[in-house]
């Protein structure tokens, strides 16, 4: 079982067009293969709310300190695939690979 999680721990610094593409992986990840999509984040819930709302985001959101959310990836946004619990692979966004190649090299097995 698959599950993207998505690490913006700044969403005030975030690069939003990079929100937008994962969004939409994200939601065809969901769509084609049933898998679940959140979003960790250590802002607000108000300023998460507002920003989910303002980028129509598809994901769940969670909440965590900046901390070890700046540990788990590097980057923000950054995205981690995990299977069963385990991390299979993360990315920085400018080397996120597309739906499809997401979907031949791990989903479609």
């Amino acid at each position: 079982y698959y599950n993207l999680v998505v690490v913006a721990y700044d969403l005030n610094h975030t690069n939003e067009k990079a929100i937008g593409t994962i969004n939409a992986l994200a939601l065809n990840a969901t769509d084609q293969f049933n898998i679940r999509s959140v979003l960790l984040t250590s802002n607000s819930a108000q300023d998460a709310d507002a920003f989910s709302k303002k980028m129509k985001l598809f994901t769940e959101v969670f909440y965590a300190d900046a901390v070890p959310l700046k540990s788990m990836v590097r980057a923000n946004p950054g995205v981690m695939l995990l299977k069963n619990g385990v991390i299979i692979n993360k990315w920085h966004f400018n080397n996120l690979p597309s739906f499809d190649q997401l979907s031949e090299k791990y989903f479609s097995k």
